[in-house]
């Protein structure tokens, strides 16, 4: 079933991915148990979550925007740097679905343009190969994540994503470095001199240490379908992630560094995941993205379809029931 769905035209896949949002769209959201974002937000996080409007249903649209833009943003990336084909919008298709397991669309609205914002650095990241003066791509990386961990800090660690993008592509030389840590730090320049004008440096540092302070990695206990979606992503992963590192040795040298990049993005993602605590399955989209490149592979490159159709299925299933309230 899923093969074939790779193979088809667009226009289906186009179909597939409204439906999918149709059922995003109209549908209750997971019943999360911790859901207090606001509390773990840095202060780009908390004004963003501050001037949402009260109605549900606009709230449920915004974040539908943000889910597409990230899924097909990032089919767009992966097009533009030759790891899927042209016209497939097949890895979009998957995203959407995993989306599905996300929560309350008020609390992961932050989320999501903070992965929007490391969109934009994995692509600057990719393009750094074989590129002779890199260094507008690193300062645009480093920025991006360096804004990202103003709406949520623990994205902040996305730097040793591009830090690690350095080694993979052999990026030697120290201007890179200096300037991907002037890119992280800009930003916080400008917001503590954005503070300091507005008499707020006092309460802005008060925030932060308050989030130090109330730093803890103790996860929430998850529901029995909430379980069951995480086990059948954590098998998507186990059975992806191989194939997908094993085939990276028998390409081109160029697709090879940027299937390892993508990788090492699903790394610092479930870093920031877990380490999260009770807010971890709100910054679970984070492993989405190459999570859906990589099960995508392997359907596509597999001998056989049908083992992987049964565990997307059977987590399409748990999806819909969790969102239905059982």
């Amino acid at each position: 079933m899923l093969r074939k769905f790779s193979r088809s035209g667009h226009y289906l896949q186009i179909l597939l991915i409204l439906a999918v949002s149709f059922l995003y769209l109209f549908s209750p959201h997971p019943g999360f148990e911790v859901q207090a974002f606001s509390e773990n937000a840095a202060p780009l996080g908390r004004w963003l979550t501050g001037i949402l409007p009260e109605n549900d249903m606009a709230i449920r649209i915004a974040s539908l925007t943000l889910i597409l833009m990230n899924a097909a943003g990032f089919n767009m990336i992966l097009n533009h740097h030759d790891l899927t084909p042209r016209q497939s919008l097949f890895t979009t298709l998957i995203a959407s679905v995993f989306f599905l397991f996300t929560g309350q669309a008020v609390a992961i609205i932050a989320p999501l343009t903070a992965l929007l914002l490391l969109l934009f650095s994995l692509h600057s990241a990719m393009k750094l190969y074989a590129e002779s003066y890199p260094y507008t791509l690193v300062l645009n990386a480093s920025i991006c994540v360096a804004i990202a961990s103003m709406i949520y800090p623990l994205a902040i660690l996305f730097a040793f994503f591009i830090w690690m993008a350095f080694f993979t592509l052999r990026v030697s030389s120290w201007r890179e470095w200096v300037i991907s840590l002037t890119g992280l730090t800009v930003p916080y320049i400008y917001l503590a001199f954005w503070f300091f004008w507005n008499d707020r440096l006092n309460i802005a540092l008060n925030e932060y240490q308050a989030y130090l302070n109330g730093f803890n990695i103790t996860w929430g206990k998850p529901g029995l379908l909430e379980t069951g979606a995480l086990f059948l992503l954590g098998v998507m992963l186990i059975i992806s992630l191989p194939v997908f590192l094993n085939d990276a040795g028998e390409k081109i040298i160029s697709i090879r560094k940027k299937m390892w990049i993508n990788a090492q993005f699903l790394w610092i993602s479930l870093t920031v995941m877990l380490l999260s605590g009770k807010v971890a399955l709100l910054f679970i989209p984070f492993c989405f993205l190459p999570m859906a490149l990589m099960f995508g592979y392997l359907v596509t490159k597999g001998r056989r379809s049908w083992p992987y159709d049964v565990i997307f299925s059977l987590f399409l299933l748990v999806v819909i029931l969790l969102r239905l309230g059982f």
